[in-house]
């Protein structure tokens, strides 16, 4: 858990920007942090409708990061911390990191945490070699 609160807190807060400061990048970076690994390495996109295209060429959020995750867990709830995850509010999939029982996201307006109630897919790769 420390580990994963130090990742957060070095994340640096900046104007959300598609490609760079988004959701994903966001993961991204965390994960990097916890796991050494990076990724996002073949992710390109530096706007929201290229990030949009990726999405839909592969059907959905979920479907485009198992492409580098893996096969989602079949009870992502029950992920521990750190670990990414995807939530789904009002038709809308945000990617961000579970912790304890809520999932931290970046959105627009910043860094939230919401409830893992919402969360519809994840990936234990923090625990992986």
């Amino acid at each position: 858990m420390e580990k994963v609160l130090s990742a957060l807190n070095k994340w640096q807060r900046q104007e959300f920007k598609y490609g760079s400061i988004d959701c994903c990048q966001f993961t991204g970076f965390i994960v990097k942090e916890l796991t050494g690994k990076d990724y996002l390495s073949d992710f390109h996109y530096n706007s929201e409708g290229s990030a949009l295209e990726i999405i839909a060429k592969n059907g959905d959020l979920v479907a485009t990061a198992s492409t580098v995750l893996g096969p989602v867990c079949e009870n992502p709830k029950d992920l521990a911390s750190g670990n990414p995850v995807i939530i789904l509010i009002d038709d809308l999939q945000i990617m961000g990191v579970k912790l304890q029982d809520k999932a931290v996201c970046l959105v627009r307006k910043g860094m939230i945490q919401i409830s893992s109630d919402y969360i519809v897919a994840g990936w234990d790769i923090c625990h992986k070699s």
